[in-house]
């Protein structure tokens, strides 16, 4: 039985890259039968997924969606840019934070006050961010200078951070999420007095024309990176590195 493709522009999109619909839809966090419906009828996705799924596959969404446009012609609400949301940081895919780091192009940024979860997850960091640095993505990392919840900072866990070329590091005290950018996707830890950060909620969001909620926190990451100062080693880093 022959299947039929109604949309041969994402066909020939994801031949041309080599991503079967099994790998799509893992890339976008759905059901395989969703993104083959994309291929076999004239449905348009949601417009943050076919973002998405366009970026995966070096194109323009709106050249494998026409009717992308005329869908989505009202402004965005910050629900739109909400992927999902995880109720605590075990429950994010352990793999998620690696392959948003692979997957960007223009833009890294972490801002961390706990990053033992990052060692778990992204246990080669320095080698992965020095690749995307050299590849021209601008990387810039704010962290926290002291452990004031006895939580250890992201120069200690990963200590040859500290002077890579192309990286910016930067300390900053008043840190208390922990935030991944990676071009237009985020993870956002959402802090709750009294509890430990890995029982923080965590949203996975991504930016979607003006919509204000991914905005917000660009503006307070830009604003974070302009009033941090550059990373001094402290005496006691030296015996960690």
């Amino acid at each position: 039985m022959t299947t039929t493709v109604a949309n041969e522009r994402l066909r020939g999109a994801m031949v041309a890259a080599n991503v079967t619909i099994e790998g799509l839809a893992a890339h976008l966090g759905m059901d395989p039968k969703s993104v083959e419906r994309w291929m076999t009828s004239d449905r348009t996705p949601h417009a943050r997924n076919a973002h998405a799924a366009a970026k995966l596959l070096h194109t323009d969404p709106y050249h494998l969606w026409p009717d992308l446009d005329a869908r989505h012609r009202s402004t965005p609400t910050p629900r739109d840019e909400l992927v999902t949301c995880y109720p605590m940081r075990g429950a994010v895919p352990h793999n998620l934070w690696r392959s948003l780091i692979e997957a960007a192009t223009s833009t890294i940024d972490l801002a961390v006050s706990n990053a033992m979860f990052l060692a778990d997850a992204v246990w080669d960091l320095p080698r992965l961010l020095t690749q995307k640095a050299s590849a021209g993505v601008r990387v810039r990392i704010a962290a926290a200078p002291t452990d004031r919840r006895h939580l250890a900072t992201l120069p200690e866990v990963f200590p040859s951070l500290v002077g890579l070329d192309g990286i910016r590091l930067v300390a900053h005290d008043g840190l208390s999420a922990d935030v991944l950018r990676a071009d237009d996707d985020l993870l956002v830890s959402a802090p709750l007095d009294g509890t430990s950060p890995a029982l923080a909620p965590v949203l996975h969001l991504r930016r979607l024309g003006p919509a204000p909620l991914v905005g917000g926190y660009l503006t307070t990451l830009d604003h974070v990176f302009a009033a941090s100062a550059p990373w001094s080693t402290p005496a006691r880093l030296a015996v960690v590195a």
